[in-house]
């Protein structure tokens, strides 16, 4: 069993922050869009009084007002570029530590543990030289915890047999199982929400032919629902359900066909190269995933 803490303090650090970022990025976003929302509703009713109108129209310029300074602190804060940046950056140190553990390449097993320790250390520098535009957004906390924890040089030191069912276990096993759950969660979600988007734009179409047959009405529904299906359709884009469905299946079927060869593995030779083509299929997922959040 590994845990978050078991990891270098540049993992803990660019995890915490992509997950805060998100957090704050979604949240934003979110309030941002029920506002529309809102403010559309009160647009449904044509009222007849000269002062509710004025009321109507001042309830909704605070409202607008409010979605305004909300978009201005999504561009102003850049969330958006600290989650994805955080997110790459754990990712980075999270497949270094493995290969560390490993003894895959760059740390093979004829390296002293004086000079793994060093060459790990290097490469963590490297990796927050790389990201070093999000280092405002990292905690002080965090940095300060090890590089080198005490775990990482317990699987390092343990047998090849130890290291190789750790492995299996707490990173192949565990990235198929979150793989899969992440790609039926987003596949039930983007059906959910796309039929959400065709529901409203119905009741859209069905608000037009209601104003057709009775244009004298004070009801009209039109803005609201076409606000609604706009909303919904953001969202769709923001949380990219289809493509993050698509990247983790893709993901998980080859770490499954990877995995089928680990009862080949009969030497560190073979044991390293293993573990080098793990931790790639890996790494194409999530850049695959990171390209899609940058178009």
């Amino acid at each position: 069993m590994i845990n978050n803490s078991d990891f270098p303090n540049y993992f803990i650090a660019g995890e915490n922050a992509s997950v805060l970022a998100q957090k704050n990025y979604v949240r934003y976003v979110k309030w941002d869009l029920i506002l529309m929302c809102a403010g559309a509703m009160l647009t449904i009713y044509n009222y007849s009084y000269q002062e509710t109108k004025q009321w109507i129209y001042i309830l909704s310029g605070l409202i607008l007002l409010i979605a305004f300074v909300l978009s201005l602190v999504i561009k102003t804060k850049k969330y958006e570029d600290v989650w994805y940046r955080g997110r790459a950056l754990a990712e980075s140190a999270k497949t270094l530590t493995w290969r560390f553990m490993t003894k895959s390449e760059y740390f093979e097993t004829d390296l002293s543990e004086e000079e793994a320790e060093r060459r790990f250390t290097e490469r963590i520098k490297e990796i927050r030289e790389e990201f070093r535009d999000i280092n405002s957004s990292l905690k002080a906390a965090d940095l300060r915890k090890d590089i080198v924890t005490s775990k990482m040089l317990t699987v390092r030191n343990s047998s090849l047999q130890d290291r190789k069912d750790f492995y299996l276990k707490n990173r192949i096993d565990n990235q198929i199982e979150w793989y899969t759950s992440k790609a039926d969660s987003n596949k039930t979600r983007y059906e959910n929400w796309f039929w959400a988007v065709i529901c409203v734009q119905f009741l859209a179409l069905l608000s037009i032919g209601f104003l057709i047959f009775k244009p004298a009405s004070n009801y009209n529904f039109v803005g609201l629902f076409t606000t609604l299906s706009a909303s919904f359709f953001s969202w769709l884009q923001l949380k990219k359900y289809q493509e993050n469905k698509e990247a983790y299946n893709t993901a998980m079927s080859e770490l499954n066909l990877i995995k089928s060869e680990a009862k080949y593995i009969d030497s560190e030779d073979a044991f390293a190269k293993f573990v080098l083509d793990s931790e790639n299929a890996m790494s194409r997922e999530h850049t695959l995933w990171l390209a899609q959040k940058r178009i």
